[in-house]
């Protein structure tokens, strides 16, 4: 009977301290994203929470080069194709003539 116990015990012992507490600990590339007109933007970054790809839009004729006005047309766009969208991740072209472009994602 002391034999089982001290077994059991032991047994228990190994299972409680098997578990670990899983906690997310703020480094140096922590970040606080801002939201505009209801979108979390990410630019050269990416969320830490699972989300879904919804899609893409892509920028429409825009004279100015500038991020405010390219941003602002992104966010446009997707919000009027994707309305459920939660963020979006900005991807600016580095090629002349190419499109900037941005992918829409929902958090789940």
């Amino acid at each position: 009977m002391n034999r089982n116990f001290i077994l059991l015990l032991g047994a228990l012992a190994i299972f409680l301290f098997s578990f670990k507490a899983d906690s997310y600990i703020p480094n140096k590339a922590t970040a606080e994203v801002e939201q505009i007109e209801g979108f979390y933007v990410f630019t050269d970054s990416r969320p830490i929470m699972p989300y879904d790809t919804l899609g893409r839009v892509e920028i429409g004729f825009l004279v100015v080069t500038e991020y405010c006005p390219t941003r602002n047309n992104l966010i446009q766009r997707a919000r009027r194709k994707y309305k459920d969208g939660d963020g979006i991740f900005i991807h600016y072209s580095t090629k002349f003539l190419s499109l900037d472009y941005a992918t829409v994602i929902k958090f789940k």
